[in-house]
């Protein structure tokens, strides 16, 4: 220790400073070795946490799907879009980019399925915009090409429940009301006989769901218009004649017209008409026809047939043989607005379960109407021969008593059958009375 002290007080002062000063820089070359050495260290975690940042990653998946695209890989470009999604599920630029790829591909339902899919998770108001523009875009091009369906009328009404003020919805609601419910359309059955009342009927509660949560009175107007149809002839399953009671009932709450309440009367003569001749079915169905008897007398079933020799049926149309049958009925429109209805007969709806026919016409004897009823049962094995049509009729006639011939009151019960090599029949006379007789030729 002694010795070192004497060798610094032996080293000069200039020595001595030097060699601080090299000590000085050794540690401060130290330390800033150590500073660098952290500064590396967070750099690279920094470098590296933006290389795992979920928006970097979801740029990179759209780039590969853009990339995709220019090569039409299609699969490989909505793949990329659906895990930039699983990256980010709220990216509104990966909905955006997927909705692109199928649009390139011509695809525009599920362009439009993405862009409504979009909205709903991430509710982002350009997105809910861009799937209406698209829709209505959809609607335009149904309706130019002439391909009108139900499915263009929802994509107008679906672009409506977001935008109750869009003037173009309402163009549209107007060009699908006269190409479904115009003049030349055969609704409610359309040219191959399938039923398209269901799909009205959707979207009819859609606009009027609309109209309950949004009143606006251009939407109040298009339900009362798409409540008519203006064609003047319908075909109308008779399944749905309770519906379409029901809608209408619905629609005249919001407003009524001459014409909505001519409609309403003319259904619910229709329905009365099923419930009256329910029995009638049963009884013909059961194959035992003696109770025809009691409901061909019955008030209600004298009182349509006198109605329709009067002229004085209301709504109900037919002339002589009036079918009755439980598949379809026709709707028909006079100029004056006025709705009359009458059912399908078996020429018109061969796959009928059966019609009844009423007789209708003034035919008396000796002052008395005849009362006539008749049935065409359903189609053996869905072929329309051999055709069968069973006819009840209760007139003034003779009736062989003895070995005489008596004119009077007497229930005739007569049964045809048609095959392609011609008519047979047979004919009971006096049906059910002490004098019954039978005729075959």
């Amino acid at each position: 220790m002694q010795q070192k002290e004497s060798r610094r007080k032996k080293m000069p002062a200039a020595k001595r400073e030097q060699r601080r000063r090299r000590r000085r820089r050794q540690v401060l070359i130290g330390r800033i070795a150590v500073g660098l050495s952290i500064v590396l260290a967070v750099g690279g975690g920094i470098a590296l946490t933006l290389h795992f940042m979920p928006g970097i990653r979801v740029a990179r998946q759209l780039d590969a799907a853009n990339d995709y695209v220019e090569t039409k890989a299609y699969e490989q470009a909505i793949a990329s879009c659906e895990e930039a999604l699983e990256i980010d599920s709220m990216s509104v630029d990966a909905y955006r980019a997927m909705a692109g790829v199928y649009l390139d591909q011509n695809d525009r339902t599920n362009a439009e399925q993405v862009l409504y899919r979009g909205w709903e998770t991430t509710q982002d108001e350009s997105l809910l915009q861009e799937y209406c523009v698209h829709l209505l875009n959809d609607a335009v091009a149904d309706i130019n090409e002439g391909n009108c369906t139900f499915d263009t009328l929802e994509k107008s009404i679906t672009a409506l429940e977001q935008d109750t003020e869009s003037p173009d919805a309402y163009k549209l609601l107007d060009a699908c009301y006269v190409r479904l419910l115009g003049p030349e359309s055969r609704l409610f059955c359309d040219s191959e006989g399938s039923c398209l009342f269901e799909q009205y009927r959707q979207e009819m509660e859609r606009m009027l769901a609309v109209y309950a949560a949004q009143p606006a009175q251009e939407l109040k107007e298009e339900i009362l218009k798409f409540a008519i149809p203006q064609s003047g002839s319908l075909e109308l399953e008779v399944s749905h004649i309770e519906d379409y009671r029901k809608l209408l009932e619905q629609v005249a709450a919001l407003g009524g017209s001459q014409e909505l309440s001519q409609m309403q009367a003319c259904l619910v003569k229709a329905m009365w008409v099923q419930e009256r001749f329910s029995e009638a079915f049963q009884i013909f169905e059961s194959g035992e026809f003696e109770k025809i008897r009691d409901f061909m007398q019955s008030e209600t079933y004298v009182s349509i047939r006198d109605q329709f020799i009067a002229g004085s049926m209301e709504y109900w149309e037919g002339k002589t043989y009036i079918p009755v049958s439980r598949e379809k009925m026709h709707l028909t429109r006079t100029e004056e607005g006025q709705w009359s209805f009458s059912f399908a007969d078996y020429e018109e709806y061969p796959a009928t379960q059966g019609v009844v026919n009423v007789w209708g016409a003034k035919q008396e004897d000796a002052g008395v109407q005849r009362l006539c009823i008749s049935y065409e049962p359903a189609a053996e094995n869905g072929e329309y021969y051999p055709h069968k049509v069973y006819e009840f009729v209760y007139l003034y006639s003779n009736v062989k008593i003895g070995n005489e011939y008596v004119p009077q009151m007497n229930y005739r019960f007569e049964t045809r059958v048609v095959t392609p090599e011609g008519m047979t029949s047979e004919l009971v006379g006096d049906w059910g009375g002490e004098h019954e007789w039978m005729m075959e030729y």
